[in-house]
């Protein structure tokens, strides 16, 4: 990649090369921060930075590098533990536990740290970044980094997180139980850590506080492309209802067969379409062939990132009910189309959305409500109308990529200057 071929928005805009670290990119379609790598990339690009993604190989035969046409993604082999780990989530559910002893050891975790060390080293030694900005990293990356930094190997070079979601629940490798948070708490090699809401630095303060590094957490919202996300009239509206997300307990997925069957007594002919995989994914279609709304569905599975705003964009109404939602990014996708929200009144979605204003909220896991919720919309044109137009106009003033983009290089820009001051 040549930063040169990129067209620089503002005259005295210095080009940096920024390393994006993830553990883990999702090999079966883009999720939350997968989606924001791939826009941000771009919208760096406009700003003639360059974005390399750095993760660890989905399966043992991947490439060692893929260009994209803002960014590049590195893949490091490590021990091959995560291409592993999607070797073991590519079984049905009910046959994993049996392969666990035959993919993993107890020690995997420590040597495929050991051995990524020198492979992420190396890495930067060839793309040679201004900045190292790792995305919930937790497990893996947090431990290499925190090494490197030990080392000094990576002394003048910022580090920073973004942290995209709240505490989940961990098993490694040596059966030791745990949280993503916990290990963060463990290693947090981070000269800053952006929380992507209120929600998530707060959450994070109760973890960092009490080791004194409260100081380094930072809010900083991650923002849409407006772009990639708009209104179009001329798509027909397929769908009544639309979810896209992980079929999980947390996103509330379960209620959805109450919900069309409550609907069904009022709505007979209400279409829902439903994206995305899970754990959840099979009793949820039991359920619903269970309650008779099979026919109100269109499942469609694990979708490419270029169909997500065709989808929205196709349907009336967007549920994202989740239960605890660390901020809700398909939520600001979906009303920077136009297409009204009905989502939680807790977590993140309580810092995007204003009830009746620019979307709905409800108790989440109560399906009277989100049934009532979905009849209002399809019933009362002027509520409709209403929230279409201001949603679009929330996302504008306060997530517009391009915005957020400007903040996160100014944040950048502070943190290199910083290093430079400690080197003089």
């Amino acid at each position: 990649m040549n930063s040169t071929r990129y067209k620089t928005k503002t005259g005295d805009s210095v080009p940096m090369r920024i390393l994006h670290l993830c553990d883990s990119l999702n090999p079966t379609g883009l999720g939350g921060y997968e989606s924001h790598l791939h826009y941000l990339s771009k919208e760096l690009a406009e700003y003639s930075h360059e974005s390399f993604i750095v993760t660890q190989s989905p399966s043992q035969n991947s490439p060692e590098s893929i260009e994209q046409e803002n960014y590049k993604i590195v893949h490091l082999p490590g021990n091959y533990l995560e291409a592993r780990k999607w070797e073991l989530f590519s079984f049905p559910e009910e046959e994993r536990a049996g392969l666990v002893d035959q993919l993993f050891k107890f020690d995997d975790l420590e040597n495929n740290v050991s051995v990524l060390i020198d492979q992420l080293s190396d890495s930067i030694d060839t793309i040679k970044p201004d900045v190292i900005h790792a995305h919930s990293t937790y497990v893996v990356f947090n431990r290499v980094l925190h090494a490197l930094v030990q080392s000094e190997r990576i002394k003048h070079i910022p580090v920073v997180a973004t942290i995209h979601g709240l505490p989940k629940p961990l098993i490694l490798p040596n059966s030791e139980k745990t949280t993503d948070y916990d290990q963060l708490v463990l290693f947090c090699p981070f000269d800053l850590v952006l929380a992507v809401s209120d929600t998530v630095a707060e959450s994070l303060r109760g973890y960092l506080a009490p080791i004194g590094l409260d100081n380094i957490i930072k809010q900083h919202y991650i923002g849409i492309s407006l772009e990639a996300f708009q209104p179009d009239s001329k798509k027909e509206k397929k769908w009544d209802v639309a979810f896209l997300g992980r079929l999980e307990s947390m996103k509330a997925v379960d209620v959805f067969p109450e919900m069309l069957e409550l609907l069904k007594k009022t709505q007979p002919t209400l279409k829902m379409v439903i994206t995305g995989e899970g754990s959840l994914r099979q009793s949820m279609l039991d359920e619903f062939s269970k309650r008779g709304v099979t026919d109100m569905v269109d499942y469609l599975g694990v979708v490419d990132t270029s169909e997500v705003k065709e989808i929205i964009n196709s349907a009336k109404i967007f549920l994202y009910p989740s239960r605890k939602e660390p901020f809700g990014l398909s939520i600001i996708e979906a009303m920077a189309c136009e297409i009204p929200v009905i989502t939680a009144n807790i977590y993140g979605p309580t810092e995007i959305i204003t009830h009746e204003q620019d979307g709905l909220m409800v108790t989440p896991g109560d399906a009277q409500a989100l049934a009532s919720a979905v009849e209002r919309l399809l019933s009362d044109r002027e509520l409709y109308a209403r929230i279409s137009t201001n949603a679009r106009k929330t996302v504008q003033i306060r997530f517009d990529m391009k915005i957020q983009t400007k903040k996160l290089v100014e944040i950048y820009s502070a943190l290199i200057a910083k290093k430079k001051g400690e080197r003089a």
